[in-house]
């Protein structure tokens, strides 16, 4: 197939402008290998390894041809120093920084010619990004899994690229490749989540992953219950807080894109089909 080029995928040298969100606990190096050997790009969280030891053996034996990223949380989080001296010293070739001010990691990661996007939900934290060099924004948008904004991403994205000339990639609800389409009339790439948890490949239980596929938007709860900041889970797996469930392990974070989930395909078979419903999709255009 022939690439689909955009800011994204010249930034990072990838085939195609899909990147694969990180999940807490969820993201894996399967994953993330199947992912980058189909063309796109995948990317996991730092705290998805129990000890920074376990971060930095995964460093240190990641096949060096593959792109991948990593996600720093920066606000509370006592690994953040040495998580982020291990990512420096490896050079990881994309950091996305999440909950808090992005300079400290921008600076360190640009030191190596690395490039860091930043996760917003609003113009406010998308302008202080941009005033820290971020190298894109991560638009999460209403309908995106986990910590989700509140904004359409028919206004969130391109109001977002509008305002501060950044490339822009396009989070909530993307789950094929109409959407990919639509994601790229928008901004600069699409942000899957939800629809690479229900994959071969992923570290999800597999009560999760049926879940998925059992699921529709009615069933998805936006709650600061969880973790006290808004978030969107599946409503069945929120019951089991009263039964002193484990936060982000038993209780299951999805998006809206569940509508569109109907099977657990290999993760580098779904870039492919995404890329194909893509331009069938771009065909039909009238």
């Amino acid at each position: 197939m022939e690439r689909l080029e955009t800011a994204i995928t010249r930034m990072l040298g990838i085939r195609y402008p899909i990147v694969v969100a990180p999940m807490f606990l969820v993201s894996n190096r399967p994953l993330l290998e199947a992912v980058a050997r189909a063309g796109a790009i995948g990317l996991i969280p730092a705290l998805n390894f129990r000890s920074h030891a376990e971060y930095r053996a995964f460093l240190e034996d990641w096949p060096g041809e593959l792109p991948f990223g990593v996600n720093l949380i920066l606000r509370h989080n006592p690994r953040l120093a040495e998580d982020l001296a291990a990512t420096v010293e490896h050079e990881v070739p994309l950091v996305v920084t999440s909950l808090g001010d992005p300079t400290p990691v921008i600076e360190a990661v640009h030191g190596y010619g690395g490039k860091v996007w930043c996760d917003v939900v609003g113009l406010r934290h998308a302008q202080k990004a941009a005033a820290a060099g971020a190298d894109a924004l991560v638009a999460v948008a209403a309908g995106a899994g986990g910590h989700a904004g509140t904004v359409s991403p028919f206004v969130l994205a391109p109001w977002l690229r509008e305002e501060t000339g950044l490339p822009v990639l396009v989070a909530g609800g993307l789950a094929n490749g109409a959407q990919l389409l639509a994601a790229l009339a928008l901004g600069d790439g699409g942000y899957f989540g939800t629809r690479f948890i229900a994959t071969r490949e992923s570290g999800a239980a597999p009560e999760y992953k049926q879940s998925l596929l059992a699921a529709s938007p009615d069933d998805i709860v936006y709650t600061p219950e969880v973790t006290g900041v808004p978030a969107n889970f599946i409503k069945t797996s929120l019951a089991r807080l009263q039964e002193g469930a484990r936060p982000w392990k038993e209780v299951w974070s999805a998006g809206h894109g569940v509508a569109q989930i109907r099977d657990l395909p290999g993760a580098g078979e779904l870039v492919a089909r995404l890329v194909r419903e893509y331009q069938q999709a771009k065909e039909e255009l009238p």
